[in-house]
């Protein structure tokens, strides 16, 4: 989250989720996908949220949440997280490994 954001640290935390759903050890049915690379691989479908808060700083006395705008809501990690959700290799990595992004409304 934040300052600490960064496409390694989102590729490590997806690939332990990715990883939990390989090897979980419960035995309900696998799917059985052809991805892009014409690799046949088997996996559980496996729902994760990434809690982030990506955006532009708000400014004093505007935006922000409840009582106005806090410290995070102001501050240059929002704008930080916003473009490294947006980089073209983060992009790519949801597309190489399946990923669906959706809003949490849509579940």
């Amino acid at each position: 989250m934040g300052k600490n954001m960064s496409v390694p640290n989102l590729k490590r935390a997806l690939g332990f989720t990715l990883e939990a759903s390989l090897d979980d050890g419960v035995t309900s049915p696998l799917i059985l996908t052809q991805s892009d690379d014409a690799a046949t691989d088997f996996y559980r479908p496996v729902t994760a949220e990434l809690m982030v808060h990506p955006g532009y700083p708000s400014q004093p006395h505007q935006g922000g949440c409840g009582e106005g705008p806090d410290d995070f809501s102001q501050s240059a990690d929002r704008l930080h997280e916003l473009n490294t959700l947006r980089d073209p290799l983060v992009l790519h990595y949801y597309r190489q490994q399946g990923i669906h992004l959706c809003a949490f409304k849509d579940f």
